[in-house]
Protein backbone atom coordinates (compact mmCIF):
# COMPACT_ATOMS: atom_id res chain seq x y z
CA UNK A 1 0.00 0.00 0.00
CA UNK A 2 1.61 3.32 -1.06
CA UNK A 3 -0.21 7.06 -0.28
CA UNK A 4 -1.35 8.66 -3.11
CA UNK A 5 0.95 11.57 -5.06
CA UNK A 6 -1.71 13.70 -4.27
CA UNK A 7 -4.16 14.61 -1.46
CA UNK A 8 -2.97 15.75 2.21
CA UNK A 9 -5.71 13.23 3.75
CA UNK A 10 -5.58 10.56 1.09
CA UNK A 11 -5.60 6.59 2.65
CA UNK A 12 -2.45 4.59 0.88
CA UNK A 13 -3.78 2.73 -2.12
CA UNK A 14 -2.71 -1.00 -2.74
CA UNK A 15 0.06 -0.30 -5.91
CA UNK A 16 0.90 -3.84 -8.01
CA UNK A 17 5.09 -3.84 -8.76
CA UNK A 18 6.47 -6.36 -11.59
CA UNK A 19 9.73 -8.19 -10.57
CA UNK A 20 12.67 -9.78 -12.16
CA UNK A 21 14.04 -12.92 -10.64
CA UNK A 22 16.73 -15.35 -11.78
CA UNK A 23 16.95 -19.06 -10.50
CA UNK A 24 20.55 -19.90 -10.00
CA UNK A 25 20.81 -23.85 -8.72
CA UNK A 26 17.67 -23.59 -7.70
CA UNK A 27 17.79 -21.07 -5.74
CA UNK A 28 15.85 -17.17 -6.57
CA UNK A 29 18.07 -14.79 -6.74
CA UNK A 30 18.79 -10.92 -7.64
CA UNK A 31 15.31 -9.97 -6.98
CA UNK A 32 14.70 -6.55 -8.73
CA UNK A 33 11.59 -4.51 -9.09
CA UNK A 34 11.24 -3.35 -13.18
CA UNK A 35 10.45 0.31 -13.37
CA UNK A 36 7.62 -0.05 -16.06
CA UNK A 37 5.82 2.72 -14.79
CA UNK A 38 5.68 6.14 -12.92
CA UNK A 39 5.57 5.77 -9.17
CA UNK A 40 2.03 5.52 -7.54
CA UNK A 41 1.38 3.33 -10.42
CA UNK A 42 -0.02 -0.22 -11.22
CA UNK A 43 1.91 -2.88 -13.37
CA UNK A 44 0.59 -6.53 -13.40
CA UNK A 45 -0.07 -9.46 -15.16
CA UNK A 46 3.17 -9.78 -16.77
CA UNK A 47 3.68 -12.38 -19.53
CA UNK A 48 6.97 -11.92 -21.28
CA UNK A 49 7.50 -13.06 -25.27
CA UNK A 50 9.10 -16.95 -25.86
CA UNK A 51 12.17 -14.94 -26.94
CA UNK A 52 12.55 -13.18 -23.99
CA UNK A 53 12.64 -9.47 -26.13
CA UNK A 54 9.23 -8.31 -25.09
CA UNK A 55 7.50 -7.78 -21.71
CA UNK A 56 3.61 -7.14 -21.90
CA UNK A 57 1.89 -6.36 -18.72
CA UNK A 58 -1.51 -3.86 -17.25
CA UNK A 59 -1.67 -0.85 -15.83
CA UNK A 60 -3.34 2.30 -14.41
CA UNK A 61 -0.80 5.09 -14.89
CA UNK A 62 -1.48 8.05 -16.47
CA UNK A 63 -2.21 7.92 -20.68
CA UNK A 64 -4.49 5.29 -20.27
CA UNK A 65 -7.45 5.04 -22.08
CA UNK A 66 -9.23 3.59 -19.25
CA UNK A 67 -9.00 2.11 -16.18
CA UNK A 68 -6.15 -0.53 -16.34
CA UNK A 69 -4.83 -0.67 -20.62
CA UNK A 70 -2.22 -3.20 -21.85
CA UNK A 71 1.12 -1.67 -22.12
CA UNK A 72 4.01 -3.43 -24.11
CA UNK A 73 8.24 -2.58 -23.56
CA UNK A 74 10.85 -4.32 -25.17
CA UNK A 75 13.47 -6.37 -23.14
CA UNK A 76 17.38 -5.26 -23.79
CA UNK A 77 19.72 -8.41 -23.83
CA UNK A 78 21.19 -6.77 -20.34
CA UNK A 79 17.79 -7.74 -19.19
CA UNK A 80 16.97 -3.50 -18.79
CA UNK A 81 13.51 -2.78 -19.60
CA UNK A 82 13.00 -0.06 -22.29
CA UNK A 83 9.69 2.74 -22.45
CA UNK A 84 6.32 1.05 -21.75
CA UNK A 85 4.02 1.32 -25.28
CA UNK A 86 0.40 1.61 -24.89
CA UNK A 87 -0.93 -1.08 -27.20
CA UNK A 88 -3.60 1.69 -28.19
CA UNK A 89 -7.73 1.36 -29.32
CA UNK A 90 -7.27 -2.13 -30.89
CA UNK A 91 -7.13 -3.60 -27.65
CA UNK A 92 -7.53 -0.79 -24.79
CA UNK A 93 -11.04 0.98 -23.93
CA UNK A 94 -12.49 3.03 -21.39
CA UNK A 95 -12.96 0.12 -19.28
CA UNK A 96 -10.48 -2.17 -17.52
CA UNK A 97 -8.12 -4.48 -20.48
CA UNK A 98 -6.54 -6.60 -18.10
CA UNK A 99 -4.42 -10.31 -17.84
CA UNK A 100 -2.30 -10.24 -21.07
CA UNK A 101 -1.21 -14.05 -22.46
CA UNK A 102 0.69 -14.86 -25.32
CA UNK A 103 0.30 -17.43 -27.41
CA UNK A 104 2.63 -19.03 -30.36
CA UNK A 105 4.53 -15.70 -30.14
CA UNK A 106 1.97 -13.58 -31.74
CA UNK A 107 -1.43 -14.24 -30.48
CA UNK A 108 -2.34 -11.68 -27.24
CA UNK A 109 -5.21 -13.02 -25.09
CA UNK A 110 -7.08 -10.92 -22.84
CA UNK A 111 -9.66 -9.79 -20.81
CA UNK A 112 -11.95 -6.64 -21.65
CA UNK A 113 -14.96 -5.31 -19.74
CA UNK A 114 -14.87 -2.62 -22.38
CA UNK A 115 -16.45 -3.88 -25.15
CA UNK A 116 -19.74 -5.83 -26.25
CA UNK A 117 -19.29 -8.72 -24.93
CA UNK A 118 -21.48 -11.25 -22.82
CA UNK A 119 -21.14 -10.07 -19.31
CA UNK A 120 -18.49 -8.57 -17.27
CA UNK A 121 -14.77 -9.76 -18.66
CA UNK A 122 -15.07 -11.23 -21.83
CA UNK A 123 -11.36 -12.93 -23.32
CA UNK A 124 -10.56 -11.49 -26.58
CA UNK A 125 -7.56 -11.95 -29.42
CA UNK A 126 -5.20 -9.82 -31.24
CA UNK A 127 -2.80 -10.95 -34.14
CA UNK A 128 0.92 -9.25 -32.64
CA UNK A 129 2.68 -8.80 -35.70
CA UNK A 130 6.02 -6.64 -35.63
CA UNK A 131 4.60 -3.39 -34.29
CA UNK A 132 1.27 -3.93 -35.75
CA UNK A 133 -1.96 -5.00 -34.13
CA UNK A 134 -4.72 -6.58 -35.62
CA UNK A 135 -8.32 -5.29 -34.43
CA UNK A 136 -9.69 -7.39 -31.26
CA UNK A 137 -12.05 -10.28 -31.67
CA UNK A 138 -14.27 -11.40 -28.87
CA UNK A 139 -13.82 -14.82 -28.53
CA UNK A 140 -17.46 -16.49 -28.60
CA UNK A 141 -19.72 -17.77 -26.25
CA UNK A 142 -17.78 -21.38 -26.10
CA UNK A 143 -15.56 -19.54 -24.21
CA UNK A 144 -17.56 -16.67 -22.81
CA UNK A 145 -20.18 -16.35 -19.90
CA UNK A 146 -22.21 -13.71 -18.33
CA UNK A 147 -19.83 -13.53 -15.95
CA UNK A 148 -16.21 -12.72 -15.52
CA UNK A 149 -13.67 -14.68 -17.96
CA UNK A 150 -10.10 -13.91 -17.25
CA UNK A 151 -7.95 -15.94 -18.93
CA UNK A 152 -6.95 -18.86 -21.34
CA UNK A 153 -3.93 -21.49 -21.85
CA UNK A 154 -3.99 -23.35 -25.45
CA UNK A 155 -2.48 -26.99 -25.27
CA UNK A 156 -2.26 -27.64 -28.53
CA UNK A 157 -1.08 -31.18 -28.01
CA UNK A 158 -4.43 -32.11 -26.57
CA UNK A 159 -6.64 -30.07 -28.38
CA UNK A 160 -8.19 -28.33 -25.15
CA UNK A 161 -8.28 -24.96 -23.82
CA UNK A 162 -8.61 -23.94 -20.01
CA UNK A 163 -10.80 -21.13 -19.04
CA UNK A 164 -10.57 -19.33 -15.69
CA UNK A 165 -13.74 -18.05 -14.99
CA UNK A 166 -16.05 -16.97 -11.65
CA UNK A 167 -19.26 -18.88 -13.46
CA UNK A 168 -19.23 -21.33 -10.87
CA UNK A 169 -21.26 -21.75 -8.55
CA UNK A 170 -21.98 -18.55 -6.11
CA UNK A 171 -19.51 -16.97 -8.54
CA UNK A 172 -16.31 -18.98 -7.49
CA UNK A 173 -13.70 -18.98 -9.45
CA UNK A 174 -12.66 -21.81 -11.53
CA UNK A 175 -10.87 -23.72 -14.69
CA UNK A 176 -13.12 -24.41 -17.28
CA UNK A 177 -12.09 -27.14 -20.26
CA UNK A 178 -13.14 -25.98 -23.89
CA UNK A 179 -11.88 -28.42 -26.99
CA UNK A 180 -11.19 -26.69 -30.22
CA UNK A 181 -9.93 -27.27 -33.51
CA UNK A 182 -10.84 -29.08 -36.41
CA UNK A 183 -14.42 -31.32 -36.34
CA UNK A 184 -13.82 -34.55 -37.63
CA UNK A 185 -15.78 -35.19 -41.16
CA UNK A 186 -15.92 -39.03 -40.37
CA UNK A 187 -18.33 -38.49 -37.17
Amino acid sequence: YEKPLYGVFSKKELVYHIYRAENINGEWTNITQLEVCPKHYSAKHPPVTEDGTRLFFASNMKGTFGKYDIYVADIAADGSVGVSKNLGPKVNTKEDELYPNLYNGTLLFFASEGRDGYGGLDLYATQVVLNTLTPSVNLGDRINSDRDDYAIQLTPEKGLGFVVSNRGQNHTISQYTVAYGRANKNN
